[in-house]
C-alpha cells in the first residue's frame, strides 16, 4: 500500500517527480535482473553502463514527449550504446559461465520499452503532463492482480483445480485468471462512469481484457526468468514482498498493450 501511495503521489506532484521515480524504478529493476543473471558484485562497470543507457533513453523520451527536446535527440544516446557494446566485448572478468551479451542487453529489451511507452499515457498531444490516464490504467493492473490473487487463492488451490502453467508457476490457476478478468472489467466500468477520459465504455472493457491477459503473461514471464536463474524473488527491496520486478511484472506487459490499443483507437 505504501508503494502505491508513493507512486501516485509522485505522479500527481510534478512531472519531474514522475521522471525521478520511474528512472529510479528502472534502475532498481535492472539491478535486480543482473543480480539474478550475473550475480552481485560482478561486471559492475558493464552493468552500470547498461543502466545509465536505459535511464538516459528514458530521460530523453520524457523531455521529447514534454516538448522540451526534438526526437532527433535520441541519437545522442547512440554513443552510449556503442560504449556499452565495446565494454561487453572487452569484459574479461571471469565467472562460472562466460559473460554473454544477452546477460547485459536483455533488460534493455525487457524493461525499457514499457517505461518508454508509459510516456504516451503521461502526456497529451500538445506535450502537457496529464498522469490521470496512466493512473487509471494502473488501477486496472492492480484490480487484475487483486482479482487473480483473491479468486485464485479461494478456488484455484482446491484439489482438482486446473492450473494455468504449472511448469512455470504452480500456483497460477484458471480460476485466478477468471478473477483477474472479472475484477478488471468491473474496475474499467467504474473508471468509465467516474471519468471516461473521452474513451468509450467498450474501449475501456477491451483495455481491461488486454490488461488481464497481458498482465498474466507478464507475471508468467517473470516467473520463467526466476525459474531459469533459480530465484524465488527478484529482490528484497520491499520487505516481505520481494523486489520491484515481482510487484510490477504484470504492468511491464499490460501497460504497453493498453497504450498501443489506445493509439490504434486514436484516443491518445
Amino acid at each position: 500500500m505504501l508503494l502505491v501511495v508513493v507512486l501516485i503521489g509522485a505522479l500527481l506532484l510534478h512531472p519531474l517527480c514522475y521522471a525521478a521515480v520511474f528512472s529510479f524504478g528502472l534502475a532498481v529493476m535492472m539491478c535486480e535482473f543482473y543480480s539474478m543473471s550475473i550475480g552481485k558484485g560482478k561486471h559492475v562497470l558493464t552493468r552500470c553502463l547498461a543502466i545509465f543507457l536505459a535511464v538516459a533513453v528514458f530521460a530523453v523520451g520524457f523531455f521529447v514527449h514534454g516538448g522540451k527536446l526534438q526526437p532527433k535527440m535520441f541519437l545522442a544516446c547512440f554513443p552510449l550504446l556503442l560504449i556499452l557494446l565495446i565494454a561487453i566485448v572487452l569484459d574479461k572478468e571471469e565467472r562460472i559461465e562466460k559473460l554473454t551479451a544477452q546477460d547485459i542487453c536483455f533488460p534493455l529489451v525487457y524493461l525499457l520499452p514499457s517505461f518508454m511507452v508509459s510516456q504516451l499515457l503521461m502526456f497529451d498531444a500538445e506535450g502537457a503532463y496529464t498522469p490521470y490516464l496512466f493512473i487509471a490504467v494502473m488501477l486496472l493492473v492492480w484490480a487484475s492482480d487483486v482479482g487473480a490473487y483473491a479468486v485464485g487463492m479461494t478456488f484455484g488451490q482446491k484439489s482438482g483445480s486446473r492450473k494455468l502453467a504449472p511448469h512455470i508457476s504452480p500456483n497460477k490457476s484458471w480460476a485466478g485468471m477468471a478473477g483477474s478478468l472479472l475484477f478488471c472489467l468491473a474496475t474499467a466500468a467504474g473508471i468509465y462512469f467516474v471519468h471516461s477520459f473521452g474513451i468509450a465504455l467498450w474501449q475501456w472493457l477491451v483495455a481491461a481484457l488486454m490488461v488481464s491477459v497481458f498482465g498474466i503473461f507478464g507475471d508468467l514471464f517473470e516467473s520463467l526468468i526466476k525459474r531459469h536463474y533459480n530465484f524465488k524473488d527478484s529482490g528484497s527491496i520491499i520487505i516481505g514482498h520481494g523486489g520491484l520486478l515481482d510487484r510490477f511484472d504484470a504492468a511491464l506487459f499490460a501497460i504497453p498493450a493498453v497504450a498501443v490499443l489506445f493509439v490504434l483507437l486514436g484516443v491518445i
